[in-house]
């Protein structure tokens, strides 16, 4: 499942992609026209910024070449035209304030000078004059240029925008545009995705979770399996143990049964045993026994030997006819039955200790 995701996962990226590079390549589009109406505006207005320092820089020039003219016919009118040099200079100076200072100074000859310095210097000041007045010229045919080339800017810009309202409104009743449609159908891809993600956490936690109880489940059954063994050892134990019990009480079982065969008959029915005693024998492998002597007077026989009675006519003892299927303690003389085997031991041991 997660496999059969990722791949519808990839093909709506590998569609989302196809959709996507168009809007890029318009975008691209966009951009440079973009650029280049800017690059076009920082160049209008720069060129702007030119053609009002040059039109400054014309008028400049025109005002000083005015002033010159005036003087010049002032002094011809007053027919003082072969005056001083210094009162032509500072009659220039005076009357054009837009004249540079380092013009006047190249005007300012020494008063020892003669007409035909005077007359070089008027001279080169004419020069001067006409070239101003080709500059001005110059000038005022590059304004006259840069003013066409700025209306027809204008119109050419004013044509794109009119077109482009054109074409807008051309576009609109057709519907929704293809940039609308594209993010439409990426808005949607990206929901699909984040349910798709979505759908594959919620298989990653289910997992997740399917794991826990696996381990969890091998944990505890690995601990059941412990606690099999330690049962089953502890069963072969009890086992073992029932078994040796078993065997001991066997054992035990025929003790008892040689020593009543070892009682001779005549001792039993002639005199009863000395107070405290017990016969020798067999029973000196029971500490508990020997240390421990049976009180009561002359006529109290050992536990072991309650079961006898006096022998009758024929000489021959007789036993409880009740001991022929009980078991009895040779301490406490508690009688317990034949399946009773493993409690009598445990009490044989409780009650001679």
């Amino acid at each position: 499942e997660i496999k059969r995701l990722n791949e519808r996962l990839e093909e709506k990226e590998r569609k989302t992609q196809a959709l996507r590079e168009p809007l890029c390549a318009r975008e691209e589009e966009r951009a440079l026209q973009a650029r280049a109406w800017a690059t076009s505006d920082v160049l209008c207005r720069s060129l702007a910024s030119e053609a009002h320092q040059l039109r400054r820089t014309l008028a400049a020039t025109a005002h000083m070449c005015q002033q010159l003219a005036q003087c010049l016919e002032e002094r011809q009118r007053e027919g003082r035209g072969a005056e001083t040099p210094k009162e032509v200079v500072s009659l220039l100076c005076t009357k054009t304030t837009t004249v540079d200072t380092p013009v006047c100074k190249q005007l300012w000859p020494e008063h020892t000078s003669r007409d035909a310095a005077i007359q070089a210097e008027v001279e080169q000041l004419r020069e001067e004059n006409r070239q101003l007045k080709a500059k001005i010229t110059y000038v005022e045919d590059l304004n006259a240029k840069w003013q066409r080339y700025d209306a027809s800017r204008d119109e050419y810009v004013q044509g794109l925008r009119a077109q482009l309202r054109g074409l807008q409104t051309l576009r609109q009743p057709e519907g929704p545009s293809p940039a609308g449609l594209l993010k439409k159908e990426i808005s949607r891809l990206n929901r699909q995705l984040e349910e798709t993600l979505g759908d594959c956490a919620a298989a990653r936690r289910e997992l997740a979770g399917a794991q826990e109880a696996r381990d969890a489940a091998l944990e505890r059954v690995q601990m059941l399996e412990q606690q099999i063994l330690v049962y089953k050892d502890d069963f072969s134990s009890e086992r073992a143990d029932r078994e040796r019990a078993q065997s001991r009480f066997q054992e035990l079982w025929d003790m008892v049964a040689c020593l009543q065969r070892q009682v001779p008959r005549t001792q039993v029915c002639a005199s009863p045993l000395p107070t405290g005693t017990i016969p020798a024998g067999p029973l000196e492998s029971f500490p508990a026994l020997e240390q421990k002597p049976i009180g009561g007077g002359p006529d109290q026989q050992p536990s072991f030997l309650s079961r006898l009675e006096p022998p009758a006519e024929g000489g021959c003892p007789v036993t409880d006819p009740r001991g022929q299927g009980d078991l009895q303690c040779p301490h406490c003389q508690q009688h317990f039955s034949d399946e009773q085997g493993e409690e009598l031991l445990r009490h044989m041991v409780e009650c001679c200790q």
